[in-house]
């Protein structure tokens, strides 16, 4: 997709956006979350103003009116500046580039990454995984082991959304230099779906699956996730891929 009107705004992205977005960043890094946003704001209100008015980039627009309200969210003090909300917000802001890249240059953005990131700040927000009962009980747990974080199911059937909502919650929140190892020992099932929403994040964390037997190993290889995914040996998270 190239136009006089898009070079420009991405000449106004490298130029003038996007060093603002590195300096707010940089802030919230530090732990000073209100001016960070402060200088985010400035940035993203107007990608989001200029990009509803471009022809294809409309879901770009709406994509940053999300990332905007977390972040609004979080500078209201209506949420906690945890290193998990930081780390998200982040995530957030950086996937908004993405998206206007994927348009650029697919005519498209990817719908699932964005809708993965979108759920995860809401579930974060209080909705989604976040909530209380049996819908949103816990379904797994997260340990760090020699520089990784193991993501271990603790649920025998993996296919509501709030299972995969946890589960992406639970990678998207760590470090992307952090290894991510998924541990299914004892997972019987896991949905399709849930293989898919994790293989959106595959090209920004480097994730391992472990413990895959049964069903949930035919599942994995039906939906070629071993293209996308390490397997690992099921008695070490610090074992090698094969």
């Amino acid at each position: 997709m190239s136009d006089a009107l898009t070079e420009e705004f991405f000449a106004e992205v490298s130029d003038k956006y996007y060093p603002q977005v590195l300096e707010g960043l940089g802030h919230l890094s530090e732990g000073d979350v209100a001016g960070g946003i402060e200088i985010l704001s400035r940035p993203l209100h107007t990608i989001k103003g200029v990009t509803g008015f471009m022809p294809g980039f409309e879901s770009a627009s709406s994509f940053t009116h999300a990332v905007e309200s977390f972040l609004k969210k979080l500078q209201s003090g209506s949420l906690p500046h945890s290193a998990d909300n930081i780390s998200l917000a982040a995530h957030g802001v950086n996937s908004i580039f993405a998206v206007i890249e994927q348009i650029r240059d697919l005519g498209a953005p990817d719908k699932a990454e964005m809708d993965a990131v979108c759920e995860v700040l809401e579930a974060a927000s209080g909705g989604g995984a976040g909530q209380a009962g049996p819908a949103g009980e816990s379904c797994l747990k997260v340990e760090q082991v020699d520089g990784r974080a193991v993501v271990r199911i603790t649920t025998a059937r993996v296919h509501r959304k709030h299972h995969r909502d946890q589960i992406v919650g639970a990678i998207i929140t760590q470090p992307q230099e952090t290894p991510v190892v998924l541990d299914l020992t004892g997972v019987k099932t896991f949905g399709s779906s849930a293989w898919e929403d994790i293989s959106t994040l595959a090209g920004h964390w480097s994730i391992s699956v472990r413990g895959l037997a049964g069903a949930a190993r035919e599942t994995f290889h039906a939906s070629d996730m071993d293209t996308v995914l390490a397997v690992m040996q099921a008695e070490a998270a610090t074992g090698e891929a094969s």
